[in-house]
């Protein structure tokens, strides 16, 4: 302990960036001085840099009971990739949630209560760091309802922003009012102006972050539209080409369209029931900025959502039939990672980091429950499926 305190600041903060975040968490408690390293803010910074490790967070519902779920994923690891599976003792302070995305271990809910008339009443984003255990309620209004809703991270200035899209008034009206919500600078929800689309045509209310923008996609695959975050500007992109059974007029409730993220790039995932799927990727070309979608995999629907990760061996993670699958793009079966025993619909990639809503400046940060330590028995069976 003596020598450990003899050595340079800079080595100490290198040493400690290293260690997992919840070990961090146990360093607090070794003495005072520990304590101060592991809460001074250039540490969860250098920390952010070796936070590498692939992880995921999986939201399980049925019968309106939600619960989430995390667990590390290692492709090394052929008998079970995934590993450290925990319950999250996690409840945004609503009766339903969806997931909207992480970054840099900051989780984003968006949360609604059912009226007893059946009317959906918005409760606005939920932000919380589920290894510190820190959490922040979004303000909404009073009968309020976003209608798309997005996550992300400036680099260039260091930002976290909450983006938000509402119908304006009218049941006719095709102009969504657009909001920004910067944490911790203490401006609260910032009207950066409108745009002119039919919000009920679009095919998601979560944006995909890629790139420094959130993106959204329409029903008939007609734009993409990409908010980036930097300069709060939208720009139009160029939607993936339809698949050959979708008519630019078809309303097929069997076909779908899911707007993700795969690697760095936004991921395009056409399913159909019963049909294969088609994946796209958004990508810039070297020879000019712009943007072209290249179709990189094709999959056949088992009825698993569209993948929500794509791994360095070159295969996809989809969830489905409360099973983790693994889609190699030149094979025609797919194998099974794990069964969750309970019904998984949304996924999305995290990785633990110390990042702090209150020294980012968030005053009304509050402290959530403890993470439940307790570990969910999986159940593993034959690894390939027809």
């Amino acid at each position: 302990m003596e020598n450990f305190k003899n050595l340079p600041s800079d080595i100490i903060f290198d040493i400690l960036s290293r260690l997992p975040a919840e070990s961090l968490l146990e360093c607090k408690l070794v003495c005072k001085p520990w304590k101060y390293l592991v809460q001074h803010p250039s540490l969860s910074r250098i920390h952010l840099d070796y936070a590498g490790k692939s992880s995921f967070i999986f939201l399980s519902r049925r019968l309106g009971f939600n619960e989430l779920f995390y667990s590390e994923y290692d492709e090394n690891c052929h008998e079970a990739p995934f590993h450290g599976y925990k319950q999250m003792n996690l409840k945004p302070p609503s009766e339903e949630y969806s997931l909207i995305g992480s970054c840099n271990g900051l989780v984003c809910f968006r949360g609604w209560d059912m009226h007893e008339t059946w009317v959906i009443l918005n409760c606005g984003p939920y932000i919380c760091n589920p290894i510190t255990r820190e959490c922040i309620m979004l303000p909404t209004s009073k009968g309020e309802k976003d209608w798309w809703v997005g996550f992300g991270y400036v680099i260039s200035t260091d930002e976290y922003k909450v983006v938000r899209i509402s119908e304006s008034a009218g049941s006719e009206s095709k102009v969504g009012i657009v909001q920004v919500y910067t944490l911790g600078s203490g401006d609260g929800w910032r009207n950066v102006g409108t745009i002119d689309i039919n919000m009920r045509r679009m095919s998601q209310y979560a944006g995909a972050f890629a790139n420094g923008a959130i993106h959204w996609v329409s029903k008939d695959v007609s734009v993409v539209l990409a908010f980036n975050l930097a300069d709060e500007n939208f720009s139009r992109l160029p939607p993936p080409p339809p698949p050959p059974y979708l008519s630019p007029d078809d309303d097929d409730p069997c076909f779908n369209i899911v707007l993700g993220v795969l690697g760095d790039s936004v991921s395009a995932t056409y399913s159909h029931k019963g049909d294969d799927c088609d994946v796209w990727l958004l990508k810039k070309s070297r020879d000019n900025n712009d943007f072209s979608w290249n179709k990189e995999f094709t999959y056949f629907n088992s009825y698993a959502s569209p993948p929500f990760e794509f791994t360095k061996s070159g295969r996809l993670l989809c969830c489905g039939h409360n099973r983790i699958y693994r889609h190699h793009p030149k094979a025609s079966s797919a194998e099974m990672d794990v069964s969750f025993g309970k019904p998984v619909c949304e996924a999305i990639p995290h990785k633990n980091t110390l990042v702090s809503l209150k020294v980012l400046g968030e005053k009304d940060t509050k402290t959530m429950m403890n993470l439940v330590k307790k570990q969910v028995r999986m159940s593993r069976q034959k690894p390939v499926i027809n």
